[in-house]
C-alpha cells in the first residue's frame, strides 16, 4: 500500500471515529430550567437579592461548559422572556421538561429564590416561593418542595437531578426519596459512555429543612450557587479525571457553603437525597 493510500485510510477512521461520537452525543440529549427568582423579604423572611444573577450564571455555565443546547434550557428569570411566575414554572416542569425529554436524556432542574414554610395538617410545609407568589396564600401560589417528587415521576429521562437555592429546601429531600451513596467505577471511559452507564434521581438541596439560605456580598450570588457554579467548573474534579460527578459537586459544595456561611455569621448545610446506581457525571473540565 502506498504512503497516500495508507494517509487516506487514517483520515477514513478518524472521520468514522468522529462522526461516531459525534452520533453518541446526539443520541442522549441533555435538557434544563433553569429559574431565578428575587424576593424583598419580609416577616421573619431575609430577602434574596442575588436569585436572578445566580440562575444567570448557572444557565451560562451549562450552555457553554456544560454542552447543553440552548435550545433546550429554559431560563425564567425577572430579566429573560420568561418571567419566574408560577404558571411559567409549571409550565416549564410540566410540559416542557415532559415533552421533550426522552427516556435516555440527562435533566436538570435548577431553582434559585426564596422559601417559606408554614404549618400544616402534616407538620411543616415548605414552598419554593415564585415572582407572584402570595406570603398569605402559599399554598395556592407557590410550589411545594414535597411536590418535586410527583413532578419527577412525570418526566421519563432516566437521569434526573434538581438544585434547589432556597431557604428550607432541605424539606424537599424528606420522605420518599431513599438515600443511596453510588459505588465506585473508576476513572475509564468517557463522559458520555459514563452518563449511559449511569441512571438515578436525585435532590441537592440548599439548606436543612430548618435552615434559611445566605448570600455574600462579596460573591455577588448566594454562597449555594457559587460553589456548585465553581465546583461545575473544575473546582469540585476531586479525582482530577476532568469530569464533574454529582457526587463530587456534593460533596465540595456541602464543605465550601457550610464553611463560608460560618464565616459570616450563619449555618447553613446543604443536603442530597436520591437514588443512583452508578455515579451521575454532570460535566466535562475544559482542559487548559
Amino acid at each position: 500500500m502506498t504512503r497516500a493510500a495508507v494517509a487516506a485510510l487514517i483520515g477514513a477512521v478518524f472521520v468514522a471515529g468522529w462522526s461516531a461520537t459525534s452520533a453518541q452525543e446526539g443520541a442522549r440529549e441533555r435538557w434544563a430550567v433553569v429559574i431565578g427568582a428575587n424576593h424583598p423579604g419580609g416577616p421573619r423572611m431575609l430577602p434574596r437579592k442575588h436569585a436572578d444573577a445566580d440562575a444567570e450564571a448557572f444557565y451560562d455555565l451549562i450552555t457553554t461548559t456544560g454542552g447543553f443546547k440552548k435550545e433546550n434550557v429554559l431560563l425564567l428569570t425577572d430579566h429573560s422572556e420568561r418571567k419566574p411566575t408560577l404558571r411559567n414554572i409549571k409550565y416549564a416542569l410540566g410540559t416542557f421538561l415532559t415533552r421533550s425529554a426522552e427516556r435516555d436524556a440527562l435533566v436538570i432542574m435548577y431553582f434559585a429564590g426564596q422559601g417559606a414554610a408554614e404549618a400544616g395538617g402534616a407538620g411543616l410545609a415548605a414552598y419554593f416561593l415564585p415572582s407572584d407568589a402570595d406570603r398569605d396564600d402559599l399554598y395556592s401560589t407557590a410550589i411545594l418542595l414535597n411536590d418535586l417528587q410527583f413532578i419527577f415521576q412525570g418526566i421519563q429521562a432516566e437521569r434526573m437531578v434538581a438544585f434547589l437555592h432556597c431557604s428550607y429546601s432541605g424539606a424537599a429531600a424528606g420522605p420518599g426519596l431513599a438515600s443511596k451513596k453510588a459505588p465506585g467505577r473508576g476513572d475509564e471511559g468517557s463522559f458520555l459512555e459514563r452518563l449511559g452507564g449511569s441512571r438515578g434521581r436525585a435532590i441537592v438541596a440548599s439548606s436543612k429543612p430548618s435552615e434559611v439560605v445566605l448570600e455574600a456580598p462579596d460573591l455577588g450570588h448566594g454562597i449555594f450557587t457559587y460553589y456548585v457554579v465553581e465546583g461545575l467548573k473544575g473546582a469540585a474534579d476531586l479525582n482530577g479525571d476532568g469530569i464533574v460527578s454529582l457526587q463530587e459537586l456534593y460533596e465540595y459544595v456541602e464543605r465550601e457553603a457550610s464553611r463560608k456561611s460560618r464565616a459570616i455569621g450563619g449555618n447553613q448545610h446543604p443536603m442530597m437525597k436520591g437514588e443512583l446506581d452508578f455515579p451521575l457525571p454532570l460535566i466535562r473540565v475544559p482542559r487548559p
